[in-house]
């Protein structure tokens, strides 16, 4: 979608050409100046808008869980379904 946005930018001298040269013996001004507005810098900005917005919903979905999250599910994992479960075997730790 953005290298489609990108063409558009580059060659809209080439696109509106091509609209005038394909309306050219039409009598109603309507498709013209439709086809202009789907080139149009408002149209090409709101797309922009459109995608940055996407972007970053989906950085949001895929954003880190918090520190108690992360926790839970480490303790979840570890004692299963059960709230009760092992937590493992003993870890030594050097005292000083």
């Amino acid at each position: 979608m953005l290298d489609e946005l990108d063409a558009t930018t580059t060659r809209r001298g080439e696109l509106e050409d091509m609209i005038i040269a394909a309306t050219d013996g039409d009598d109603d001004t309507a498709r013209r100046e439709s086809m202009m507005r789907a080139v149009s810098l408002s149209s090409r900005a709101n797309n922009l808008k459109t995608l940055a917005l996407a972007f970053k919903t989906l950085n949001e979905a895929s954003a880190p869980q918090g520190k108690k999250a992360a926790a839970q599910e480490r303790a979840t994992q570890i004692g299963g379904s059960s709230r009760f479960g092992s937590i493992g075997p003993p870890k030594l730790k050097a005292v000083q």
